[in-house]
């Protein structure tokens, strides 16, 4: 809605500001127009006929006599002095249609600026009257008058005028933006809904009517992509538990079996090797249907985290000896715990960090058969507690890298799905989780310090 409002505004004011240039450029041009004519005439010369008239001198034989640098020719294309009687005294380039006496009505209707198609100009001076003309349709003069009462009835009302001008725009101004940002809002509203998921259903009219139609159709492919998802997902979550449900009897079973096995040959004998062979086979195969089942639940926050306070140092102690306690001899396991970190306590869910632990040191075990020497290092880095987890064997193969920096986005690349368990795990903790190799196969999970 704030973007709307926003909108609405700029729309308001880009209004203002065109009405306001509209009004800027027809006063520059108004401007111009006087500016330059007036330059031009000033720099032609004004020259009024009040000077041509009072630059008349008689001499004494009664003829009329003007100054040689008067130059008024260039300023009236005629002229002729009339006395009070309305005979001619004196005149100069007067057309033959007007060289006659005239009477009082004519002086009268000539004053009133035009004789007989001539702009003229009066001015009296101290031996008649002066009429000097220009030529027909070089001037235009306009014959106007207005009552006293009515032009100051205007000049009172001209400031109130002007607010209702502005209120007048102002309120065009309004209704417009109100009428564009209506559709608007409706679209701000549909993206919102859009947003949060919600299915939308815009009215398709107006000048928004191609994009309300794009959101709608946007919002029904996004219902039906995510009734895919659904169905998808359920049937991934079906597919699982029915998988786990369904092993769950015959893997005991031959758990159950090859340890009987295992005890009734002897310790040397090839059949007993079978034996451990299966059941150690049997519980890989456990503990991968456990992780399948842990991360669909992590994946989809159905895994609830159990947060308790968890001593640090006394949890790795414990990893690190039961794993060692089921390892061969041609493995060994170093934990390195220096202060602080052995006394460090997080908020967390201790069986799910016990799990990331021990699937990081039993991939070390899986992908170096012939033996590896394992560390385990904890610290505090920058406020945070950092645990490694390092082995000094083959390494992870590149695939396998370059599959968790993809999200697991190759379907054909290694099984990392206890790695990607461990991230995910690290992750629902709000840490984070790297894998690289550096002389060997290794592992950083860095951890937020919660309490402690």
């Amino acid at each position: 809605m704030k973007t709307v409002a926003r909108m609405v505004r700029r729309c308001i004011l880009a209004a203002f500001a065109v009405v306001a240039l509209v009004l800027t450029v027809n006063a520059a041009l108004l401007l111009g127009i006087v500016v330059h004519f007036g330059s031009k005439n000033q720099q032609e010369g004004y020259f009024s006929v009040g000077r041509f008239a009072i630059a008349f001198t008689q001499t004494a034989d009664g003829d009329f006599t003007l100054p040689p640098d008067l130059e008024w020719q260039k300023h009236f294309a005629w002229a002729m002095l009339l006395d009070d009687g309305g005979e001619i005294l004196w005149s100069e380039n007067l057309p033959s249609e007007l060289n006659h006496p005239y009477t009082v009505p004519e002086v009268a209707a000539f004053s009133r600026w035009y004789l007989k198609d001539y702009p003229v100009m009066v001015y009296r001076n101290d031996y008649g009257l002066l009429v000097a003309g220009k030529p027909i349709g070089s001037l235009t003069r306009f014959d106007f008058y207005m009552d006293n009462d009515i032009l100051y009835a205007l000049l009172s009302t001209f400031g109130p005028l002007l607010l209702l001008d502005l209120g007048l725009v102002l309120a065009v101004c309004l209704l417009l933006g109100w009428r564009g940002a209506r559709p608007l809002r409706e679209l701000a509203e549909g993206i919102g809904m859009l947003a949060e998921g919600k299915e939308v259903h815009l009215k398709e009219s107006g000048a928004t009517a191609e994009l309300a139609e794009k959101l709608n159709q946007t919002s029904s492919h996004l219902q039906e992509q995510n009734e895919l998802i659904q169905r998808r997902d359920m049937t991934r979550a079906n597919w699982i538990a029915g998988v786990s449900h369904d092993i769950r009897t015959p893997l005991a079973l031959i758990m159950g079996y090859g340890e009987q096995l295992t005890q009734q040959f002897p310790t040397d004998s090839e059949a007993r090797k079978k034996a451990a062979a299966i059941c150690s086979q049997s519980k890989k195969i456990k503990a991968l249907i456990e992780d399948l089942n842990l991360t669909f639940k992590l994946q989809y926050n159905a895994q609830p985290l159990r947060r308790s306070p968890i001593r640090m140092g006394a949890m790795l102690r414990r990893c690190v000896a039961d794993f060692c306690d089921s390892l061969e001899e041609n493995y060994n396991v170093d934990l390195l715990l220096p202060e602080p970190a052995g006394q460090t306590i997080l908020e967390a869910d201790a069986e799910l960090l016990t799990r990331a632990v021990d699937n990081l040191l039993n991939n070390s075990v899986r992908h170096n058969p012939s033996g590896c020497g394992i560390t385990v290092r904890a610290g505090i880095v920058d406020g945070r507690f950092v645990l490694e987890v390092r082995d000094n064997g083959a390494g992870y193969p590149e695939p396998v890298l370059r599959n968790l920096s993809d999200s697991g986005s190759d379907p054909n690349a290694p099984h990392i799905l206890g790695l990607r368990l461990v991230r995910q795990i690290v992750t629902a903790h709000g840490g984070q989780a790297s894998f690289f190799n550096d002389g060997g196969a290794a592992a950083e999970l860095s951890l937020p310090i919660q309490c402690g």
